[in-house]
């Protein structure tokens, strides 16, 4: 027993004269700050949430940027940090290699586009003058509605195109002007996930670089560097406030309400708020019917379109009835899901048990009047009536879904000129992740069940 504690004692001398030596490092702390200042912030959430919880318990100026970690899984993690803390750690390019800055939901913004279309079905599309040409239009468009005056030179464009698709950010520099938020901006979601300068979506090797045609350059400055200036006008959400800026913000129609216009009223004299439509008034018409029903007023929270599989999911509130209980959740949402492609109809629901069970309704056929040869039959009827007036200044697109069945007394030209609809179309395919995300899940499922996987709606609709 003596020998063994002998041995025992002899042990852990060895390791103490050892650590004397050599001793522990004290824990990593990332700072860029002088010793006699508070150390910087740098925390890692799993959730978003989390994240802007800590964001409104700090002093200090900082901000929550979303981190792509694994190819596939779809999750992001959340840095909260500073923008200098962050720049150090990411102008080197080593790590941080796909990152996002997170507009708050509520925060004064800058003006910004994500613009992007698919190269082999556009062959005919010249993307650097439609840019061009969407600057332009802009531009006007902030003199005449706000007295804005801005010029090409104060629009920062990004690109990140490859040989199958045409990608550009424009984030606009005006000065001492900001919009009130991201809604009042225009398309896009709440907490928007925005690609950073100089990051590439995981599992891809294009960055977002500053593109040849662009004409805004940073004020120079010999403290800060020319990248770090790019990065800081890149951001959407880094406006400074001073006495002297102005808040603009752009009020909905009498008959839209919050931001890109939500369901209104499609052929119903009653009006239906909060609910957005589709660019299938039609098929709005006939899922409204499904959730409307046994007393139950069910509506359309948001939808999305997924273009390869031509499927239009729906995200429902207040009406829970799961085919897979065969009674109502008590507090999770169901989705209606719209293949129209093959006309038919099924349902799915964000109720966990559901989903692991992977569970999908019985599909049910569409009505006649919702499917897409109707519809393009009663697009040509209508145009062969009217051809008199309508061919000197229509052309007739065979994919385009067709407004006559709307019983507003709108023309098809009004319905589909309507800048509000490309709006809804926008918010769909927001930042090319919907419909990329569609296209890739083609090679994650087995090709003959013509169906999205649950984990990639369920993402969309999340986000």
């Amino acid at each position: 027993m003596n020998r063994k504690w002998e041995a025992k004692l002899k042990q852990i001398e060895e390791r103490a004269s050892h650590y004397e030596r050599k001793p522990l490092s004290s824990v990593y702390r990332p700072r860029l700050s002088k010793p006699e200042e508070p150390p910087s912030i740098w925390r890692l959430f799993h959730r978003q949430a989390q994240a802007f919880n800590f964001v409104k318990s700090c002093r200090e100026d900082v901000h929550v940027f979303a981190l792509e970690c694994k190819v596939g899984d779809g999750q992001r993690i959340y840095l909260v940090t500073t923008y200098a803390e962050f720049w150090f750690y990411y102008k080197s390019r080593k790590n941080l290699l796909h990152c996002y800055e997170v507009i708050p939901e509520n925060a004064v913004c800058k003006l910004y586009f994500d613009l992007e279309f698919n190269k082999p079905a556009n062959p005919g599309a010249d993307g650097k003058k439609m840019v061009a040409l969407l600057i332009q239009y802009v531009r006007k468009a902030l003199q005449e509605l706000y007295g804005v005056n801005c010029s090409a030179e104060d629009v920062l464009n990004l690109h990140s195109s490859t040989d199958e698709k045409f990608s550009r950010h424009l984030i606009f520099q005006l000065h001492d002007v900001a919009f009130k938020d991201n809604i009042h901006v225009g398309v896009y979601t709440r907490n928007r996930n925005f690609r950073l300068y100089k990051s590439s979506k995981i599992g891809k090797r294009v960055a977002l670089e500053v593109t040849e045609d662009n004409r805004f350059f940073p004020t120079q400055s010999k403290d800060v560097s020319d990248e770090y200036q790019y990065f800081l006008s890149s951001l959407v959400s880094n406006v400074r406030f001073s006495d002297t800026l102005r808040i603009l913000t752009c009020e909905p129609s009498q008959n839209k309400q919050k931001g890109v216009g939500y369901f209104n009223s499609i052929g119903t004299s009653e009006t239906i708020e909060g609910f957005r439509c589709s660019p299938y008034p039609e098929v709005d018409h006939f899922v409204l019917s499904l959730v409307n029903k046994d007393g139950i007023k069910g509506g359309i929270r948001r939808w999305n379109y997924f273009f390869p599989e031509e499927l239009l999911v729906y995200d429902i509130c207040k009406y829970r009835w799961c085919e897979n209980i065969g009674r109502a959740h008590k507090s999770n949402n169901i989705m209606i899901l719209v293949d129209l492609k093959n006309e038919v109809w099924y349902q799915k629901c964000h109720d966990p048990v559901c989903k692991a069970e992977n569970f999908k309704s019985d599909c049910f056929p569409l009505p006649a009047e919702v499917c897409l040869l109707f519809l393009f039959k009663e697009e040509e009827e209508f145009t062969t009536d009217e051809a008199d007036e309508t061919r000197s200044n229509e052309t007739q697109n065979p994919h385009k879904p067709s407004p006559s069945r709307l019983s507003t007394g709108a023309s098809a030209d009004a319905v589909w000129d309507n800048g509000i609809d490309d709006a809804y179309f926008l918010e769909a395919t927001e930042d090319a992740e919907l419909a990329e995300a569609a296209e890739n899940s083609l090679l994650s499922y087995n090709s003959e069940v013509d169906e999205i996987p649950d984990e990639l709606i369920i993402e969309v609709l999340q986000e």
